[in-house]
């Protein structure tokens, strides 16, 4: 059996294990789905070295390298913050949606290829590193996000369950904020770094080419976000409502993130561009 499935089937049991957490609330249910994902996590983290190894360059020339990454970035995020706010069921969904962008990877070509001198540059790595982790972010928040929306309603008349836990942690809403904020200057980094990359390659900061238009469009969603929570009290808009408001923005703009990052490729406005070369 190949790493990249084995590092799935470890993906989906460690969303099992958390499952199983959330139902029996037990210490040795936390450790155990932890473990499985930290497991995880390491093994897609030695696919991402080895196919630097064998490529000869860091692994992100093609979609395939980008997804193994993404994937990694996401599970090392996701393990941050359950340190950090000793997440519940949100690990379960963590897990599978970097089983889901791993998956993904397993569609793609993985052919490795000889990469275009303008690629050969530190600046490569450091852009698509810290985009990479500004995406994962997102996508932890886009997780917390739809657990708030489709568990709210449950928790109108009451916030516990029938055992008394609490169904969402206190401030649960105001989670996904923190996350979006930890992963702003990421984004905003990959940003700068890819303008200064271009520069280098290409002779210009910024082309306006489909790749770059998106990646600011992305930025100003999340800008927008982030600004949102200080305009809608104006708007004598209440807290349960803003929530709401702002959990489905979320959504949107993860689906921003992933048009940028892999959906661009399919318009034939992007043929031409030279920042679609993760695509092909």
């Amino acid at each position: 059996m190949s790493l990249i499935n084995i590092t799935l089937i470890v993906y989906i049991v460690a969303s099992i294990a958390y499952i199983i957490r959330e139902i029996w609330g037990s210490s040795g249910a936390k450790w155990a789905s932890l473990g499985l994902l930290i497991l995880a996590f390491c093994l897609n983290l030695t696919m991402v070295a080895e196919r630097s190894i064998k490529a000869g360059h860091p692994p992100f020339s093609n979609l395939y390298e980008s997804l193994v990454f993404y994937a990694c970035c996401t599970a090392f995020i996701y393990i941050i913050f359950e340190f950090v706010y000793n997440f519940r069921i949100v690990g379960a969904l963590a897990s599978i949606l970097s089983m889901l962008i791993l998956f993904y990877a397993t569609l793609q070509d993985d052919t490795i290829r000889p990469i275009m001198p303008a690629l050969k540059s530190n600046w490569m790595l450091i852009h698509v590193v810290t985009y990479m982790l500004g995406y994962a972010a997102f996508g932890i928040a886009f997780v917390t996000s739809i657990i708030f929306l489709v568990v709210k309603p449950f928790a109108k008349k009451g916030n516990e369950s029938e055992d008394g836990r609490e169904i969402l942690p206190r401030n649960f809403d105001r989670l996904s904020y923190k996350i979006v904020a930890f992963g702003f200057p990421f984004l905003t980094l990959g940003m700068i770094t890819g303008a200064v990359w271009a520069k280098k390659a290409w002779g210009d900061y910024w082309s306006w080419d489909p790749k770059e238009t998106w990646s600011l469009i992305t930025w100003l969603a999340y800008l927008v976000y982030l600004h949102t929570p200080l305009v809608l009290p104006k708007m004598n808009i209440n807290k349960s409502k803003a929530s709401v408001m702002l959990s489905i923005w979320l959504l949107v703009a993860f689906g921003i993130v992933n048009f940028t990052f892999m959906g661009l490729s399919y318009l034939p406005s992007a043929e031409d561009s030279a920042h679609v070369y993760g695509s092909k």
